[in-house]
């Protein structure tokens, strides 16, 4: 069964490989004391959603465009399942990366090499 990934309830086209997730904390009041020792105090733990298509219709990569760029609105809504079991996440994007690859018969443009990146909130 194909792995379903909504944005703001819009199902979009899988990536061409796995999403990679990553995991950081976040800290605060980052310093030094008088002796050289760093410091620094524990927020929260964050995660980061890599997403990596080798080539994508670009009406599917208009779709999750449309979704992430629809500002005013900053912070979207990410649904995808994490070892079995469903989990929601708000994200809001990073850089897209995008070439053109061609364009079929019909003039529809094709992308290569897109990858976009969700940051939790």
């Amino acid at each position: 069964m194909a792995l379903i990934i909504k944005l703001d309830s819009i199902v979009i086209k899988n990536p061409t490989t796995p999403i990679q997730i990553s995991q950081y904390p976040i800290t605060a009041h980052v310093g030094r004391v008088s002796s050289g020792l760093m410091t620094m105090s524990y927020v929260t733990d964050k995660k980061s959603f890599q997403f990596d298509y080798e080539a994508i219709k670009a009406n599917d990569l208009t779709t999750i465009l449309d979704i992430i760029y629809d500002f005013p609105t900053m912070f979207h809504t990410l649904n995808i399942n994490e070892n079995g079991v469903a989990a929601d996440y708000t994200v809001y994007p990073g850089a897209v990366t995008k070439n053109i690859l061609r364009s079929d018969e019909n003039g529809y443009w094709y992308w290569s090499d897109v990858s976009f990146q969700l940051i939790e909130r």
